[in-house]
């Protein structure tokens, strides 16, 4: 096994935990087709409607063979079996947090019914920041 740091571990622990392999961009390109948006850069909002509509839940099954090969075991069997949207959202979120970017909530209620739009955003644009330092945790507002 590879002798890796404190520091090195820390800062890899979001890989770590779910991942044996951090994927390309390519990888990324394509699983990022699944869901609409174009680039890590593309901001525009989606809703699980907007999944069902771009029938994103066949695509990510027929993207299977590829994800399981970035997942841990373990984890592939949790996250990859029976996908629905929700689960879709939670398999997009983890892959972006890889590439220090994080999928935005907002919910707003239409015609009396609450909608839950997301948007993805780099992780240091976001407002609250929380960093641990040894023991104590730390919270900023930018």
């Amino acid at each position: 096994m590879k002798n890796i740091s404190y520091i090195d571990y820390k800062s890899n622990m979001k890989y770590l935990q779910l991942f044996c392999d951090i994927p390309d961009a390519e990888f990324m390109r394509n699983l990022l087709y699944c869901y609409g948006i174009t680039d890590l850069n593309d901001n525009h909002e989606f809703n699980k409607i907007d999944l069902v509509e771009l029938d994103t839940v066949n695509k990510l099954i027929d993207f299977i063979p590829e994800l399981i090969l970035y997942y841990l075991r373990c984890k592939a069997k949790i996250y990859l079996q029976d996908i629905t949207e929700k689960r879709a959202v939670t398999i997009l979120s983890q892959f972006l947090k890889l590439y220090d970017h994080i999928l935005m909530r907002e919910e707003r209620i239409i015609n009396k019914k609450k909608l839950i739009f997301y948007r993805i955003q780099k992780e240091i644009d976001c407002k609250l920041h929380i960093v641990r330092k040894d023991s104590n945790y730390e919270i900023l507002f930018k």
